[in-house]
């Protein structure tokens, strides 16, 4: 790899409150998965995640033989009075619109603003990226829509990068202390996780 830095950053299986729309952040809810096997095209001796269950259980069905290293610090978003309603729940509270609206500048009551949850993200991400060699990271879709934001590469804006389930998306830096740098990864690619249904 000389010195390379490949991150790849998978999101975790859906659990219940994903399925009916709900904002789920600090919510401990665990995954709903049928028995299905994975066909998961990178490997892992370590895993880093989350600290809520989704986090932990997907990384142990996709990764089953990996040491998870969890940590609050990677957790969604904390959506205050907002956690777990539905926007259907929410529509007509003019504060929700409000953030909609401008969720740089609103923050939910109760919850996080958007420039602490990516600050504690960034922050952890730092402080794990040590070495030159390759990440694994099962979290949350808001922390990846951070991280992509910071370090994709396309400027997009975290309300502009859609991140799905069952996929992982590869950031590799050519040099390691451009990452340690804060700069944006020189190739971002896109590979799907296969389900395959038990016989």
């Amino acid at each position: 790899m000389g010195n390379h830095l490949v991150v790849h950053l998978i999101r975790h299986e859906k659990t219940e409150a994903n399925l009916k729309r709900k904002y789920i952040g600090w919510t401990d809810e665990s995954i709903i998965l049928e028995e299905v096997e994975f066909d998961v095209p990178i490997q892992a001796e370590e895993v880093y995640g989350s600290d809520l269950r989704r986090c932990e259980e997907t990384a142990r069905r996709y990764f089953p033989e990996a040491i998870y290293i969890p940590n609050k610090k990677l957790r969604e978003l904390n959506f205050g009075d907002f956690e777990m309603k539905t926007y259907d729940e929410l529509k007509n509270s003019v504060l929700y619109r409000n953030w909609i609206d401008s969720p740089h500048q609103i923050t939910p009551p109760n919850g996080e603003s958007y420039e602490q949850f990516v600050q504690r993200v960034r922050t952890c991400f730092q402080q794990t990226i040590s070495q030159n060699k390759e990440y694994i990271f099962v979290v949350h879709g808001g922390v990846i829509r951070a991280l992509l934001s910071l370090y994709g590469t396309v400027q997009d804006s975290f309300q502009q990068i859609m991140v799905s389930h069952r996929t992982i998306y590869t950031l590799e830096w050519r040099d390691f202390g451009d990452a340690r740098e804060e700069k944006r990864c020189k190739l971002l690619s896109v590979a799907p996780i296969m389900a395959k249904e038990s016989l």
